[in-house]
């Protein structure tokens, strides 16, 4: 008798450890909940994109997220793709961390905002990067020499054509927004395979949104955008349609 019910406690221990059979039997599913708005801008051209996601495990297993990836098809344009490579908290927008993989277990929820983007290949960050460097260097040079004549003097320094020229060319090759309409798809690979989604929608670019993009570019010669965060620049935030 006393071993049945040492049997049977074990049992019950057990089964408290396990979650109820009415979660368990729930079919492995992810939903995700993007916000009906993006955020639209470019590094010297290269296109990035960033949208507030939620996702909740509405199954009854635990799922790991792998990947999420945006792929973009602008009207008449070539298709081009942006993975997930960093993200920031609600209320915490200054601090931002590397995407990588996640689980949540069922009922969990995870709701961030995404920065989708493309990393310049090695040629291309080296150009880069030197770039930059060359367009600090001068005007660091035009600071020195401003501190030593007019010190009282808080006028812009701007940098020579001969420096800021090739960032804008360099802007020019790598800039991917037009005005006009995008199919997107939102990708989030998972793992076990069959709790992936694909939500897919669509947005429009306007003229104006496209104008305010590349005015950001004609003040590379001051280093705003590039040596400095430019706390004027404007923000661009199409809306998301037929979200399906």
């Amino acid at each position: 008798m006393v071993f049945w019910a040492a049997v049977v406690a074990a049992i019950a221990l057990i089964l408290s450890q396990l979650p109820p059979i009415k979660i368990l039997l729930r079919p492995t599913r992810l939903r995700v909940e993007p916000y009906d708005r993006l955020g639209v801008t470019h590094w010297l051209g290269n296109p990035i994109v960033n949208l507030s996601i939620a996702l909740t495990n509405t199954g009854g297993r635990k799922v790991s997220v792998l990947s999420i990836e945006l792929i973009l098809q602008p009207e008449g344009g070539n298709q081009f793709s942006l993975p997930a490579q960093s993200f920031s908290a609600p209320g915490t927008s200054q601090r931002t961390f590397l995407f990588t993989r996640f689980a949540l277990k069922p009922d969990d929820s995870w709701s961030n905002f995404l920065s989708f983007y493309s990393n310049f290949d090695t040629t291309d960050e080296r150009q880069s990067k030197q770039l930059v460097k060359n367009l600090r260097r001068d005007i660091n040079q035009k600071l020195a020499v401003r501190r030593e004549t007019a010190p009282e003097s808080m006028d812009l320094v701007y940098s020579d054509e001969n420096v800021v020229r090739p960032l804008r060319d360099f802007y020019e090759k790598h800039n991917r927004w037009r005005a006009g309409e995008y199919t997107a798809q939102l990708h989030i690979k998972c793992e076990p395979a069959r709790a992936s989604s694909v939500r897919r929608f669509r947005f429009t670019l306007f003229e104006s949104d496209v104008q305010d993009l590349a005015e950001a570019v004609s003040k590379y010669d001051t280093g705003a955008g590039v040596y400095y965060v430019d706390p004027e620049a404007t923000s661009v935030n199409p809306r998301i349609r037929d979200l399906v």
